[in-house]
């Protein structure tokens, strides 16, 4: 009998599995706390804890008795963080207004089932102050020598593929704007290069030693390494290629390129919205799979992309959260799922789950849809 694991890789390797593996439980591919609430209860496990995957996103981590009846084939591996991952003070409530700041400085607040940025550290810094700022220390946010231990007893068990989280994102540009503050980053891409390669390097060099520390304990067991950094909106790129390629491509693809040093796992890439446009730069960096296949955005046809990329990138995630999950009956989720394993399942190369986590405006019954309809058309 074919294990979870053997699923993945064999669709990872761009060869037909015995069935779409499919994933839930990630960085991008969870339940929002609140979504997370409604499908304990309509499933009847109202008694599992609920225990917070990162407060910054306002996600949950999520229990082995769910992955389980979904039949899920993949794990995730990732660092707690030093602050409180139980459910506590940074839950979404409905009309909930609390604040709170992050490792980086980054001040958020909650709204709805998410938490937005509302201030940037880093907004009037200048070049010189780049050198005062507080700069995070990942050893000092993350238990990294706590994983270890699970994360070898799963690979030696070897049922599931293993997805590796370094607790972070990954990201750079998303990262630089975060603490500079969108509008003003933008500008700087044009009119102050020079604090645009400085700061990024203080990224990068951050995020290295993210993936150092979380390799170190790691990376011999874990079959995916998870990376991300959002470059598009719904329509288009948030920059232009040509500023991709001085600016945000060279800190990518040392990071890229670093981690690939630490680990012979996969490099799994998040960037939402219409990103077509940089996905043969994405190659050129030593990305191997996608995520999360923004179906609702531009040029963003699950088609057209097997078709002209799926020798070189495995796709992850494609079923909508923007109008098909949320808004759809059951019989509009299973078509979903039934068109992106055709598009995107034929020959290998796809792992389904969600386009991004799932929000507590996705009925509960929806979600046990897509999985049920994932076992069901997966072989098709």
């Amino acid at each position: 009998m074919t294990t979870h694991k053997e699923r993945v890789l064999t669709a990872l390797n761009h060869e037909q599995p015995d069935r779409v593996p499919m994933d839930l439980g990630g960085r991008q591919t969870t339940l929002s706390i609140l979504a997370y609430e409604n499908l304990k209860q309509h499933l009847g496990l109202s008694s599992l804890s609920t225990n917070v995957m990162a407060h910054t996103w306002q996600t949950s981590y999520i229990d082995d008795v769910i992955l389980e009846k979904f039949d899920i084939d993949t794990r995730h591996i990732r660092p707690t963080s030093q602050v409180n991952d139980t459910i506590g003070e940074h839950i979404a409530l409905p009309n909930s207004d609390a604040k709170f700041v992050d490792e980086w400085g980054v001040s958020r607040q909650i709204v709805g089932d998410y938490a937005n940025l509302t201030g940037h550290p880093l907004q009037k810094a200048s070049l010189t102050d780049l050198d005062l700022f507080p700069w995070p220390d990942p050893a000092d946010d993350y238990d990294f020598e706590g994983i270890r231990e699970p994360a070898r007893k799963l690979y030696e068990a070897g049922e599931y593929a293993l997805v590796g989280c370094l607790g972070s994102p990954g990201n750079i540009f998303e990262q630089a704007w975060y603490l500079r503050g969108l509008a003003e980053f933008m500008k700087d891409l044009i009119k102050n290069k020079d604090f645009v390669h400085a700061l990024m390097r203080r990224i990068l060099d951050i995020r290295k030693r993210n993936a150092e520390l979380y390799l170190r304990e790691v990376g011999e067991f874990i079959d995916v390494i998870q990376l991300a950094d959002d470059l598009a909106g719904q329509d288009n790129l948030l920059i232009s290629p040509k500023s991709y390629n001085e600016l945000v491509k060279p800190y990518q693809l040392e990071l890229c390129q670093y981690v690939k040093s630490l680990t012979k796992a996969r490099i799994y890439y998040h960037s939402c919205g219409a990103i077509a446009p940089l996905l043969d730069e994405f190659i050129d960096n030593g990305v191997e799979i996608l995520n999360p296949v923004q179906v609702s955005a531009a040029n963003m046809d699950t088609q057209i992309l097997k078709q002209r990329y799926g020798k070189n990138l495995s796709f992850w995630g494609a079923i909508d959260t923007f109008e098909v999950l949320p808004n759809g009956h059951v019989e509009d989720v299973e078509a979903e799922v039934k068109k992106r394993i055709h598009d995107l399942g034929t020959g290998g190369g796809y792992v389904m789950g969600p386009v991004h986590n799932i929000c507590a405006d996705v009925p509960p019954e929806n979600v046990v849809a897509m999985y049920k309809a994932g076992l069901k058309q997966g072989n098709n």
